[in-house]
């Protein structure tokens, strides 16, 4: 009688075992399915984001684990990077013509943006953003400026190798010569990206708004934006030696002044 009930204690137990088995497995499963969901959820986000159907948003990944994700910028879009590696000419046309399509809806909505933001600004009464009067106040005078006024009113051009990120001393040069434009406004500038390339005139723009570039010198080209690495060979410049700073004379010489 003992040895019956044993073995039947024995099968409930390896029954309620099973059970219990059986539910983590499903739990598990059900687990596992809702990630792959979710993982497969976002890639169609993202594909479908860019225009893209998921097989070309693959080859885009797929590229991007070679050696063009080690030479690119993290803001490469996934429609230069298939343009650039292209399989035929139709391709080619087809993603420039889709980043030309974004580039300029992106560019209606960074405008209308500062519209709304130059209105804003109307509303708070249009006063000055600088107090151009207290700049010119703490500006050093040189012993010329206060023997004499300035005999000319020609345009002084001036010439600036810089880099798009990761240099500070870069970032500071820009910024003193943006106020010192403020104040004298016969100065042009033209400056050179040494780590841009043609393919990357996105990556200017987002540097230009990031440092607060007027509109209206780009328009004026008191300023120019450009890319540098043939006026880096041209003077035998490396990043080690940036910013560096040249001024063009009447005679349209160029001599570095740091």
């Amino acid at each position: 009688m003992n040895l019956a009930f044993n073995n039947t204690a024995l099968l409930v137990l390896l029954m309620g075992s099973s059970t219990v088995f059986a539910g983590n497995i499903a739990s598990t499963t059900e687990t596992r399915s809702a990630v792959t969901e979710s993982s497969t959820t976002q890639t169609e986000q993202k594909h479908i984001q860019w225009g893209l159907s998921a097989a070309e948003y693959a080859r885009y990944e797929d590229l991007m684990e070679g050696i063009r994700g080690s030479i690119s910028p993290d803001t490469i879009s996934p429609l230069e990077v298939l343009g650039i590696h292209a399989q035929n000419e139709a391709e080619r046309k087809k993603y420039a013509r889709m980043w030309a399509d974004m580039m300029e809806q992106d560019t209606e909505r960074v405008l209308a943006f500062q519209r709304a933001y130059d209105q804003a600004w109307r509303d708070k009464g249009d006063k000055a953003l600088i107090d151009i009067a207290q700049i010119q106040s703490q500006l050093p005078v040189t012993p010329q400026q206060s023997s004499q006024p300035s005999i000319s009113s020609s345009t002084k051009k001036m010439i600036l190798a810089t880099k798009l990120s990761g240099c500070d001393s870069c970032d500071k040069k820009i910024q003193q010569l943006l106020t010192t434009m403020l104040v004298d406004r016969s100065i042009q500038l033209d400056v050179f990206f040494s780590d841009s390339s043609d393919k990357e005139n996105s990556v200017i723009r987002q540097w230009a708004m990031q440092n607060r570039i007027d509109a209206e010198l780009l328009r004026s080209r008191r300023i120019t934006l450009n890319h540098g690495q043939s006026l880096m060979k041209q003077y035998q410049l490396d990043e080690g030696q940036l910013p560096a700073t040249f001024k063009v004379d009447n005679t349209g010489g160029v001599n570095r002044v740091e």
